[in-house]
């Protein structure tokens, strides 16, 4: 799927002809007091992705399976009960209102990117194609992380995702965690504490060879670039977030200031993006480097204030911000108090992973072929 959507929150919604023409139209279906149309699992789980959605509640049990996923758009709710039909139902925020909202009415999600964030999957179809996979979360004690060239289709995990979203699974590297063996030397390695699977109270420490360090800054580099924070593969997250801090704690505070610097100097620019003038004016640039300064979080607004800032300081277009060369090599921090547009990018994509949040890439298990949607 490469189709651009757009979120919005107006009752019309004006999108290109040539975008939606080969989307079939499909009958509404009435369920109980609703008017509804069967989706796919494969749909839900992009809405989920797109709206920015994570796990609030679940049970399942002998009455059936219900779920609950607040999202940025608002809130989802899946019902299944035992014997009956799955239906999903979406209720919007109740809590921002036209008149007092400072946002952008719209912002833009690309769909396949999404997806592939959940799955697991670093993508770039720049001059030289990569596509590499992550594992999840392990169990607490001592691993290793393994490059293994076409190895995602021999994994456990997120490939059956990658399969239902149209991906190739053949197509794509992996990077496998194996338990630390007594001839492995790890002196020069360097060395991961990432959360572990069984818990916050265990601990997982994860070597990375210089192959893999080679990878890893790569996939940095080739991260999709976003203006909304991802529902994203936990594993993918924990292992690039930990890999990437040194280096983003160096520059952490040149990129808040470079921030601040340009709401200052391009305030008309971000009006022209829909931002509201006052609030440019008196909060915009403390909030952004609050959030670069805080490190981690869970805001939605918070991700669009930061990332609207620096496609200001961008002149090309959305792709190209998709792959950068500030990770591969070396960093030695620059004088100047202003990072480079490029530098920028680079760091607040990494920016977007701290602050994504998790969403369980097997959630396709817990529900059937088909759902009702209304």
């Amino acid at each position: 799927m490469k189709h651009i959507t757009t979120i919005i929150r107006e009752s019309l919604v004006d999108v290109s002809k040539g975008t939606w023409d080969d989307l079939p139209l499909r009958p509404l279906l009435k369920h109980r007091r609703s008017s509804c149309v069967v989706i796919s699992r494969t749909t839900l789980m992009a809405l989920f992705c797109v709206t920015n959605a994570r796990p609030a509640f679940r049970h399942s049990g002998a009455s059936g399976f219900r779920a609950a996923y607040p999202s940025y758009c608002g809130q989802w709710l899946v019902e299944w009960p035992l014997g009956d039909i799955a239906h999903v139902k979406f209720a919007a925020h109740d809590s921002h209102a036209h008149s007092r909202d400072v946002y952008p009415m719209k912002f833009q999600s690309r769909v396949d990117r999404c997806l592939q964030m959940l799955a697991g999957v670093v993508y770039s179809s720049g001059p030289t194609s990569f596509k590499c996979a992550f594992p999840g979360r392990k169990s607490s004690g001592q691993w290793i992380l393994k490059y293994a060239v076409r190895g995602f289709g021999g994994a456990h995990g997120g490939r059956h995702l990658y399969n239902m979203i149209g991906g190739n699974v053949n197509e794509v590297d992996f990077l496998s965690m194996k338990p630390l063996g007594d001839s492995d030397i790890i002196s020069n390695m360097i060395r991961l504490d990432l959360p572990s699977s069984e818990g916050n109270n265990h601990v997982v420490d994860l070597f990375v060879p210089e192959e893999e360090a080679r990878a890893l800054n790569r996939a940095l580099d080739c991260l999709p670039w976003s203006s909304l924070s991802w529902s994203i593969h936990r594993g993918m997250r924990d292992i690039l977030v930990a890999f990437a801090k040194p280096r983003m704690d160096r520059y952490r505070d040149q990129l808040a200031e470079t921030l601040r610097s340009a709401v200052d100097r391009w305030p008309e620019k971000l009006v022209a993006r829909g931002w509201d003038a006052q609030f440019i004016r008196r909060d915009m640039a403390h909030m952004a480097t609050s959030a670069v300064a805080a490190g981690s979080g869970n805001s939605g607004d918070v991700v669009r204030i930061v990332t609207d800032i620096a496609m200001i300081l961008w002149d090309g277009t959305t792709a190209e911000l998709d792959e950068t060369t500030f990770w591969r090599y070396d960093d030695p921090v620059e004088s100047s108090p202003v990072l480079s547009p490029m530098a920028v990018v680079a760091l607040v994509k990494c920016f977007v992973l701290e602050w994504s949040v998790d969403l369980d890439y097997q959630m396709y298990h817990d529900l059937p072929l088909e759902l009702y949607l209304g």
